[in-house]
């Protein structure tokens, strides 16, 4: 039970997710930079067995992640919840059992590089299916938006009300088996087995040799990317509301992220380098730039707390390919800074790290577009 607040300070700074990951007793991390989730210490976890952490990265409480990992031949405790999860695995194999109350169960086999949406309040449990080594997976998830949103921990783990429409097992085999490429750069699936392999859109209008495809999974409401940079190459530098999580998957680079103002200052401008399962979470309005710097592809995933579809954060509108951030309205939910009014200085050290790391391709960046 939590203590009521004694003083304007403790009622101010309160944080019903806060006081949640306290009581897991598990490790929380702050910051708008993690090395390497692969990596990250756990604590254990008795709520569901195995070790866990949890993020709150970017100085906001719209997205999270969960860290977690099982060991060998274990499996963790079953859970529901009134808050979206898409699973992804970092290293190992396994499965995770769905249902739904007084439903038969269905089993869905992972490995590494999988990614699979835990339908809204079904049961789920995960398993390692390995005898000798433990596996990581992170869920990406609304959680720290809808325990401060209830603040009512019954009402978001133990409410029997079933989302039919997310999943029923009648459903199950569509559930799985869903892919539909709608348009250029958004497929609909609840289930990637391997997103490193994942065919992409080109997306010109954020830089040469990029591509993009845009998730729905779930049938939620908030929207993933994947997003692949070329060789010798990076994109343009862009802010928007807070809660976006930049997860490294592939390759290795590094992450400017600075405030309106550090496009042309850089005692403004803060470099993180990135590597696999590193993560970036800028903050509201933060500007962020994706530089590759190594030998071939450099591939990233992102989690959002919104999305063009079903956002009540921007205006709905169209669908727009080219995506929410542009050039021509500064004043707008996201933004894209052109090459040409970045600090010259910006691609002079892109340039000197590519050198360092004997990366001899280079591809002038090129504007295509307002997006």
């Amino acid at each position: 039970m939590s203590t009521a607040p004694k003083t304007f300070e403790e009622w101010w700074a309160g944080s019903h997710y806060r006081t949640f990951v306290k009581r897991e007793g598990v490790p929380l991390y702050e910051d708008s930079y993690l090395e390497n989730l692969a990596t990250l210490p756990l604590g254990d976890w008795e709520r569901r067995g195995g070790k866990a952490a949890y993020t709150r990265l970017g100085d906001q409480e719209v997205v999270n992640l969960q860290v977690v990992e099982i060991p060998p031949k274990g499996e963790l405790k079953p859970d529901r919840h009134m808050y979206e999860a898409v699973m992804y695995v970092m290293s190992g194999a396994g499965a995770t059992t769905i249902w739904q109350e007084g439903e038969p169960k269905r089993t869905i086999e992972w490995g590494e590089g999988a990614l699979l949406a835990i339908p809204l309040n079904a049961w789920h449990q995960e398993f390692n299916s390995s005898a000798d080594k433990p596996c990581r997976i992170f869920f990406g998830t609304n959680m720290s938006q809808v325990i401060n949103l209830y603040h009512n921990l019954d009402f978001v783990f133990n409410n029997p009300f079933v989302f039919k429409e997310r999943y029923s097992y009648a459903s199950d085999g569509e559930y799985r088996e869903k892919a539909k490429h709608w348009t250029k750069r958004l497929f609909e699936t609840n289930f990637i087995a391997d997103i490193k392999s994942f065919s992409l859109d080109t997306w010109d209008e954020r830089g040469t040799r990029t591509s993009i495809m845009r998730l729905y999974m779930g049938n939620s409401g908030s929207q993933i990317h994947i997003l692949e940079v070329g060789e010798g190459t990076y994109v343009t530098a862009h802010r928007h509301g807070a809660g976006a999580h930049v997860i490294q998957i592939d390759g290795s680079g590094y992450e400017l992220l600075f405030m309106p103002g550090g496009e042309v200052n850089a005692e403004q401008r803060r470099k993180v380098p990135i590597q696999p399962y590193g993560v970036v979470a800028p903050r509201m309005n933060e500007f962020h730039q994706h530089f590759n710097t190594g030998n071939g592809r450099f591939r990233q995933l992102a989690f959002k707390g919104w999305d063009q579809r079903l956002s009540t954060t921007t205006s709905r509108g169209d669908y727009d390919p080219v995506g929410a951030a542009r050039s021509d309205n500064p004043h707008g939910f996201a933004f894209k800074l052109r090459y040409d009014k970045e600090d010259p200085a910006i691609k002079k050290e892109y340039y000197r790290e590519l050198e360092k790391n004997g990366v001899t391709l280079r591809l002038e960046p090129l504007d295509q577009g307002p997006g």
